[in-house]
């Protein structure tokens, strides 16, 4: 706990510095902004339970599945022979393609009322990292990371790669002005992200690697228009505050039922 809200307080200083001398959005406040509130509560309750959640869903796992499976977790596993670089290469890799897949999942309509909270934020900055409801979190965060701890890698490498991830996250969210030139196709930038971030759909549905865009390259999903920047963020109808947003998607699948049960209707 200490050290994730050390982490935190490193975020904000220095994409807070950044966003003041490199901005993408120039109208969009550097420090805090009206939505800061409601990010600083996602964040907590991803402290207080997400964090603790994949551990117990591995655990139960692994029990329910053997006794190899919780020696894997315990660093037991063939996996956790290989050098720690590329373990860290491995996972990072195979988390890539696999939340690719998830994230167009979640751009779809059934799974989209979940996924649209974590675009509701209308002034995108690092702390929009933690802007994520409870089922998005699972179907996408917390089962790749149980699939990957099954797999046996070394509980060191978890530790390594825990703030990184967050560095990641945050650095993509930041109002910066980044496009990595020539890199942009190794490592997601600020710039790739928001284009995600746009209400436009043609941007929106686009941009889905967390971490290498080369897969959006070969699955026809990358969008970055030269000489252009990003603006305009959020998803229509997902209320402004925690409450609302948790309750968003069920109030559209109700909207969705009773459509369907309303004579004369026969589809959503």
């Amino acid at each position: 706990m200490p050290w994730s809200i050390i982490s935190v307080g490193a975020c904000f200083v220095a994409f807070g510095a950044l966003a003041r001398w490199f901005p993408c959005n120039r109208d969009q406040p550097a420090w805090v902004s009206r939505e800061s509130a409601d990010d600083l509560l996602y964040y907590f309750v991803s402290v207080l339970f997400y964090t603790g959640l994949t551990a117990a869903a591995a655990g139960w796992l692994a029990r329910a599945v053997g006794g190899g499976a919780t020696a894997r977790i315990a660093g037991h596993g063939g996996l956790a022979g290989l050098p720690l670089v590329a373990q860290i290469a491995v996972i990072f890799l195979l988390t890539d393609v696999i939340q690719y897949w998830l994230h167009r999942g979640f751009h779809t309509r059934p799974l989209w009322p979940f996924h649209a909270v974590h675009h509701s934020a209308r002034n995108v900055d690092w702390s929009t990292t933690f802007r994520v409801h409870p089922v998005n979190y699972l179907g996408y965060s917390a089962s790749v990371a149980v699939l990957i701890q099954l797999m046996g890698f070394s509980p060191v490498v978890f530790v390594i790669i825990a703030p990184l991830n967050l560095a990641i996250g945050a650095m993509v969210h930041a109002n910066l002005n980044w496009s990595f030139g020539p890199f942009k196709y190794v490592l997601a930038s600020p710039v790739f992200h928001r284009w995600h971030r746009c209400r436009d759909p043609a941007a929106r549905d686009m941009n889905f690697a967390p971490t290498f865009p080369i897969l959006d390259v070969v699955f026809g999903t990358f969008y970055m228009p030269k000489g252009r920047l990003p603006a305009d963020y959020g998803a229509p109808g997902v209320p402004e505050h925690f409450l609302g947003q948790m309750a968003h998607p069920f109030l559209v699948f109700a909207g969705w039922i009773a459509k369907v049960r309303r004579p004369g209707l026969s589809s959503v």
